[in-house]
Parts: C-alpha cells; structure tokens; sequence
C-alpha cells in the first residue's frame, strides 16, 4: 500500500495523458459551439413569423445531414464535424446576405443553395483522407484542413450547377 507522499510524488503527468484529456474537453466543446453557429445563423436569416422553424430546418436541414453522412463510417474525431459545421455556417450566412441583399429575392434561388451540399460532402470526405494520410491530429490543425475543403467544395459544386442544370449569370 502506498502512503500519501509516495502517491503525491507519483502523480507526475504522463505527456499522452493530460494534454490529450484538455483538448478532448476543447474539442467537443469547439464542435457543439460550430454546430449552434449554423443553427444561430439559420434563425438569423428565417422571418420571425409562422413559418420561422419550417424556415429554420430548411437552412439547417441540409447542414444536419452533411454531418451525418460524413459522420456514418468510421466517425472522425470531433474537431472535423466543428470543420465541416463552422464551414457551412459561412456558407449560410455568404449565401444569406447576398439573397437578401437582391432588391427582389427569388425563392428559386435557395435551390442553389441545396444544390451545392453534395460538394461539401465531397470535399469534406476528401478532407478526412488527407488528414488520415498525413495523420493530422490537433484539433485546430483539422478545423484549418477541413472547411476550406468544405468551402471548396462548395464552390466546385456551384461552378458545375451554374453551368449544367441552372442559370446563375443573370444573379448579380
């Protein structure tokens, strides 16, 4: 049995244990405030009205299911759901301000905006690949990696709908 002064002096922390622990705490807290940031955002945008959560879940809809399907096999760690979340939070809000700001937005052109979440799938998907293979593993350096490739994504994804399936050149 151990005294008390034998167990005070083993209490040295091992490198792995403590710093891992921290930022695990970080981490999911970093992901739940990226989450609620798109939904914050969603409730931004929507009119405060009888339709405010139809409006809500129709812009944070599509962000709930990116997450999932991202999240289906093998779920990375938590720092790139916060990627893919603080991501497509941008996107809502870019893609908002600039609907809004048109003296007469269309309701047709939210369609671009649900049109574009396969290319966040993908670059996302494609994000936690590079990440597997360079074996990436702090939380901010995931974040960094992952939403630009989101984003990219995004704006891949919108290149080829604007070209192929609408017309997006009259939408200045």
């Amino acid at each position: 049995m151990k005294t008390p002064t034998q167990n005070l002096h083993e209490t040295k922390f091992d490198s792995h244990e403590r710093p891992a622990r921290c930022s695990l705490t970080v981490e999911y807290l970093l992901t739940i405030v990226s989450v609620a940031l798109g939904l914050i955002v969603a409730a931004v945008l929507s009119p405060k009205d009888s339709s405010f959560l139809p409006n809500v879940l129709f812009y944070w809809g599509p962000h709930i299911c990116v997450l999932v399907i991202f999240g289906l096999y093998r779920p990375p760690q938590p720092a790139a759901f916060a990627g893919v979340a603080i991501a497509l939070a941008v996107y809502l809000a870019v893609f908002g301000a600039w609907v809004f700001s048109r003296s007469n937005p269309e309701s047709m052109t939210w369609l671009g905006y649900i049109f574009s979440f396969p290319g966040a799938l993908v670059g996302a998907l494609l994000a936690r690949v590079w990440i597997f293979r360079h074996q990436v593993i702090q939380p901010f350096s995931v974040v960094i990696v992952v939403a630009p490739a989101v984003l990219f994504g995004i704006a891949a994804n919108q290149a080829i709908v604007c070209t192929t399936v609408m017309y997006c050149k009259g939408m200045r």
